[in-house]
């Protein structure tokens, strides 16, 4: 199956969430649950260049991802990719995966709406913001997918 196949788009329109496997130098795995955007055939996961999921993908670019559909338990589709990531730092990919973060999670009905109802933890998010600059960049984990298929959560 191909990414671009209309049951892969549709697991990866609903989705929310992505879980990105990584494998740690010793061959350990590691599981991270992350926002995604999917960019040009690519699935792009936003975080910081000192997460363990970047490090990692980083070290060594197989991955894993997997996507399903939070919101329906009767939907049973999980889609896996399992690819190459690059690790982006460049202000290019920022921007893009930015825009497509906010067209997917804020800048919905859905987003604003639990945004005005989360405004008062405003400067908590600040803070955490500034606090992540301090630590490292952020940067996005770039997945170009080498096999694709939809497997049946039990």
């Amino acid at each position: 199956m191909q990414i671009t196949d209309p049951a892969a788009l549709e697991i990866l329109r609903r989705a929310k969430v992505a879980r990105i496997a990584t494998l740690s130098a010793n061959g350990r795995p590691s599981v991270t649950s992350i926002y995604f955007a999917y960019v040009n055939g690519h699935v792009w996961l936003g975080t910081a260049d000192w997460t363990l999921a970047a490090r990692e993908a980083a070290a060594d670019p197989r991955v894993s991802v997997l996507l399903q559909n939070e919101r329906d338990p009767q939907d049973r589709r999980i889609l896996r990719i399992t690819g190459k990531a690059v690790v982006r730092l460049d202000g290019a990919a920022q921007r893009i995966f930015m825009i497509q973060a906010a067209l997917r999670y804020s800048w919905t009905p859905g987003g604003l709406l639990n945004q005005w109802k989360h405004r008062h933890l405003l400067g908590m998010m600040r803070r955490y913001h500034a606090q992540s600059a301090d630590k490292g960049k952020p940067c996005v984990i770039d997945v170009t997918p080498e096999n694709v298929e939809i497997l049946e959560a039990p």
